[in-house]
């Protein structure tokens, strides 16, 4: 099947630039992600939820928050060592409290 060059120069250069958003600082860098939430139904902050740890395949511990719309993951440190927090006395997969910070329901694919 020939693909006419047009198309295909088409297609690869619309692969190869990141999408240009405004850059609210002004330094001329693309935006690609926000550190803060912008859920469309909850409007609440997520830094005053309380997050459940859940246990990764490799036995350490990471925070995790769910807000229906999207979740949230970040290894747990140990605040004086500054080393993951990893034991072998939770199984992998176990998750300890409650992850959802809402009654929004997940939305799976």
């Amino acid at each position: 099947m020939l693909i006419p060059a047009g198309l295909l120069l088409t297609t690869v250069a619309g692969c190869a630039a990141p999408p240009q958003n405004p850059d609210p600082n002004g330094t001329g860098a693309p935006l690609i992600a926000r550190a803060t939430d912008s859920a469309i139904v909850n409007r609440d902050t997520l830094n005053d939820k309380i997050p459940a740890i859940a246990v990764t395949p490799d036995g350490c511990q990471n925070w995790i928050l769910d807000d229906g719309a999207e979740g949230y993951a970040v290894e747990r440190f140990d605040p004086v060592a500054g080393t993951v927090v990893c034991t072998n006395r939770l199984p992998p997969g176990a998750v300890i409290g409650n992850p959802y910070t809402n009654r929004f329901p997940d939305i799976l694919p």
